[in-house]
């Protein structure tokens, strides 16, 4: 531990973090730093201003097993507004920071100096691997220091630019490469995204959150219309609905920038709703409209920011009616092949758009230094009914995950009065209202049913031969009379169920047809049946030919057990000499027509919303200009 007085003001300094080599004075300001026993001042640089920062100097956290402290506060700007990062040192003796933004906390430990990574190599979107992990570059960017305060690892000169490229990888690892002046080798930083109550610091040490009092009832500087602003502290951006005006709010007070054209209709969701998606509580506080254009033709959609304290930001987007709510995800956790395919979390997104997308029309605060004609690369990847865009501009690329909503749902969630305007087209993300997956699910399962039916069936089957009947004719007997009839012995069918009557003959070139009348001795019901059979041959110029069958068979259906008596009466052409036939009678046999007349029935249902649902995709693909990219 080093303790002196300040070389400006005289206050009493103290070092108590090992590896910190200058101080600022708490009283001047001045950056003072320890040449051996010595204390020298290295200027002066900002006071802190107040930001909605929880954290504050000297806290204590642990997470796991390493408990560590916030021995020093950096402020860094790049111009629209102040960012806070916090030198750490753990109790092993490991030094890094913790930085904010946008609510989510980094917390990253120093892990050397990366060789041969040049500034200029590592764009927005950019994938490469370093130290074990893959990763995806989210943001480059630079600033400079503006505030400090406590202790830090080395001095610190607010009037140098500082570069710097963030990225992350899956499951929450978050790379810093810190280039200082953009004239070395980056140093690196390596660990995850934690949210506040993972950053294991007991509530006692946290810091009631400061709202910016002055921007919560601020007014316009051009038309001194009345803003109420619902995240001031976070609020970078502000866009009067009255006049127009984009306002900078990142210095604590409003600040003109440009006039911007007002959208031509209000927010279908108004500045300041409050509603429920997700679990949680929103308010609406921004309004874009933002376009593209595609072979000459303009397609605008809308964006709405919703804000929550807990969870910070994300956003409803309306194209056509259709809204689609998006989740901000970290870049490193999905897997791209640019125009192709998209994978996130074992689902794959199929590439579906890649276009210029400008924003036209701006109202409401934001998070971030928006303004009007500003463009970006948007990427669509869509696995109904979510999706994954992709949004990048030169300094920063952001993923997020939209899941589609129906109106109606938009419309309940914000408690709004009116109707939302209907659909129309079909939205990239839109489920399939005729999705044939549930069809040719239910059909699966009654097919397996009635094929369980069936075998069941079979298998209890008597399939009893009753009768087997060889019938000659007799010379001279003429086709259809008394003399062509025969008349079999009784027989007994025991069991209620179908018989089948097979008819047999060895006939060649000529026909013959078999009326059969199957009497029930005690009752004298008849059932009849007819069944012919036809066998011609020959050759010619092609060669042997043959048409008809010697076999031929009929079901009777559900014959009642008794004792019968097969009257036959044959019919014929030519001469009876010579002719012969048999008739076989098996009682309770199965019907296998029924069951395929049945299993055919059973996909006319799947087929068609097959084709409904083909119609539906084509229609959907017809509107992206990456279909036949994924083929």
């Amino acid at each position: 531990m080093t303790q002196g007085n300040c070389p400006s003001c005289g206050a009493p300094i103290e070092f108590t973090a090992g590896t910190a080599q200058v101080v600022v004075c708490g009283y001047c300001q001045t950056v003072v730093a320890r040449k051996g026993v010595n204390l020298e001042a290295h200027g002066k640089i900002g006071a802190i201003v107040d930001t909605d920062s929880p954290l504050q100097l000297n806290t204590e956290g642990r997470i796991g097993r390493a408990g560590y402290r916030l021995v020093g506060h950096l402020q860094k700007d790049h111009g629209a507004g102040p960012w806070d990062e916090w030198y750490v040192e753990f109790d092993d003796g490991r030094t890094g920071w913790l930085s904010e933004s946008e609510g989510a906390f980094h917390l990253m430990v120093a892990d050397g100096t990366e060789l041969g990574l040049a500034l200029d190599d590592m764009p927005p979107g950019h994938r490469f691997s370093l130290r074990g992990h893959r990763l995806v570059v989210e943001e480059r960017g630079h600033g400079r220091v503006v505030a400090a305060a406590g202790q830090l690892p080395n001095d610190v000169d607010p009037t140098a630019e500082g570069y710097y490229v963030d990225a992350t990888g899956p499951k929450g690892v978050f790379v810093s490469l810190d280039y200082g002046t953009a004239t070395a080798d980056p140093e690196v930083y390596v660990g995850r995204k934690l949210k506040l109550e993972e950053l294991g610091i007991p509530p006692d040490q946290l810091r009631p959150r400061v709202k910016k009092v002055s921007l919560q009832q601020a007014r316009c500087t051009q038309c001194n219309g009345a803003l109420e602003l619902r995240a001031p502290d976070q609020t970078k951006r502000v866009a009067c609905p009255y006049c127009g005006a984009l306002l900078d709010a990142s210095q604590g007070k409003l600040a003109f920038l440009q006039l911007l054209e007002k959208p031509d209709h209000a927010p279908l969701i108004p500045l300041g709703a409050r509603g429920k998606l997700d679990g949680a509580d929103w308010i609406c506080i921004g309004f874009l409209v933002r376009s593209c254009t595609v072979e000459g033709v303009r397609y605008p959609w809308e964006e709405y920011l919703l804000f929550n304290r807990a969870r910070g930001f994300t956003w409803l987007m309306n194209s056509n009616g259709h809204w689609v709510y998006l989740k901000p995800v970290d870049a490193g956790e999905v897997a791209v092949a640019p125009g192709v395919a998209a994978h996130l979390e074992g689902k794959r997104y199929r590439a579906f758009s890649s276009v210029t997308a400008v924003t036209e029309a701006v109202l409401g605060e934001f998070y971030w230094e928006v303004k009007a004609g500003e463009y970006a690369q948007a990427e669509e990847y869509v696995a109904p009914p979510y999706s994954v865009n992709v949004d990048s501009t030169d300094n920063e690329v952001t993923y997020t995950l939209g899941e589609y909503l129906e109106p109606e749902r938009v419309r309940e969630a914000f408690n709004l009065k009116e109707p939302l305007p209907e659909c129309y087209g079909i939205a990239s993300c839109q489920p399939n209202p005729h999705s044939s997956a549930p069809a040719w699910k239910w059909t699966g399962i009654w097919a397996m049913a009635l094929l369980a039916i069936f075998l069941l069936v079979n298998v209890r089957a008597a399939k009893e031969t009753v009768l087997v009947q060889d019938v000659t004719l007799s010379p001279g007997a003429m086709s259809g009379t008394p003399a062509a009839m025969t008349f079999s012995e009784p027989f007994e069918i025991r069991k209620k169920g179908n018989v089948r009557a097979e008819l047999y003959s060895e006939l060649s070139n000529s026909w013959l047809g078999v009326q059969g009348d199957l009497v029930n001795e005690a009752t004298g019901e008849t059932i009849s049946f007819y069944e012919e059979v036809s066998y011609y041959a020959g050759s010619d110029s092609d060669g042997s030919w043959s048409e008809g069958d010697r076999k031929e068979e009929e079901f009777l259906s559900a014959v009642d057990p008794g004792r019968y008596v097969l009257r036959t009466t044959a019919m014929f052409d030519g001469p009876s000499q010579g002719r012969r036939y048999r008739v076989t009678l098996v009682s309770d046999t199965p019907r296998g027509s029924w069951f395929c007349c049945s299993f055919i029935l059973l996909f006319i249902a799947p087929l068609l919303a097959f084709f409904r649902s083909s119609s539906f995709e084509s229609a959907r693909w017809a509107e992206s200009n990456l279909a036949g990219s994924d083929d």
